[in-house]
């Protein structure tokens, strides 16, 4: 099945060209290019990413310390690899990025994301009016079903999957309890945590250079945390919690809109042939 010797790529893909289908960030191009990205980008401001339950359940550490509502960025999108499509399941056009349907599974080794014009800070001082903090995060979760091909002969079967990601709860110190004296067991009673809990997902340091996940694999500003999961999926989100970029939040989704060219989703993916 090639599960030995798989290929991998390093891709990133740009949500504004291949997702929104606007042109890209040029010189040459006309401001109202710019203008529909950043109309683009305030159309995905909420007051509080805590409303979207997906946000909710997998977004580890997003709630702040005294509940008061987080406002931010949703950027939903599926993927998809399938013959005459892009990643993000429109008609492959020029510039568009896809993996092959000639192998029947191509799953995640690490993620990465990129604000391209993205303006930081340098010594705590402001190098432009849009500045933002140095260090904004990101999550990227995934909300929807997996998809895989079938990996044996050209059935063009494709398989689904509902991820659990679930901790296994850790057991009880059994020499420190009294079950000698007990006669009725069950199997909560043998757990410290409750079971079935969710394994949330943390955020991902972005960056403004794509440049920055080029060559060999890049440890650097990536998170292997879904590794194994398929670059297929039916739903993913984008997150960015505006407390990342400014403690005015508002100014900071201000400044973001202004100045962030692209968002990039950079995947080092690894793909087995089947046969």
């Amino acid at each position: 099945l090639g599960l030995n010797n798989p290929d991998h790529y390093n891709t990133v893909f740009s949500l504004r060209q291949e997702l929104f289908r606007l042109l890209p960030p040029v010189e040459d191009a006309p401001d109202s290019a710019d203008d529909a990205w950043k109309q683009t980008l305030e159309q995905h401001i909420v007051p509080n990413v805590l409303s979207d339950p997906q946000v909710a359940a997998y977004c580890r550490g997003i709630t702040k310390p005294d509940g008061s509502p987080v406002p931010g960025i949703i950027i939903p999108f599926s993927t998809t690899v399938q013959h005459g499509k892009n990643f993000f399941g429109l008609d492959l056009a020029a510039g568009d990025h896809a993996y092959s349907p000639a192998s029947f599974a191509t799953k995640i080794a690490a993620v990465g994301i990129v604000f391209p014009g993205y303006v930081g800070m340098v010594n705590g001082e402001s190098v432009e009016p849009n500045a933002l903090s140095a260090t904004p995060y990101a999550y990227l979760i995934p909300c929807g079903m997996d998809y895989l091909r079938a990996p044996l002969g050209e059935t063009g079967v494709i398989r689904s999957w509902q991820v659990n990601d679930q901790a296994l709860p850790l057991p009880y110190n059994l020499g420190a309890s009294a079950f000698n004296s007990t006669q009725f067991f069950t199997a909560a009673g043998t757990m410290s945590e409750q079971p079935w809990v969710i394994r949330k997902h943390q955020p991902l340091r972005a960056v403004s250079d794509p440049g920055l996940f080029e060559g060999d694999f890049p440890i650097i500003y990536s998170s292997a945390r879904l590794i194994g999961r398929s670059v297929w999926n039916s739903q993913w989100k984008i997150v960015i919690p505006a407390v990342t970029l400014l403690a005015d939040e508002q100014a900071g989704l201000n400044n973001f809109a202004a100045s962030v060219q692209d968002i990039q989703l950079f995947i080092r993916s690894y793909s087995n042939s089947g046969n």
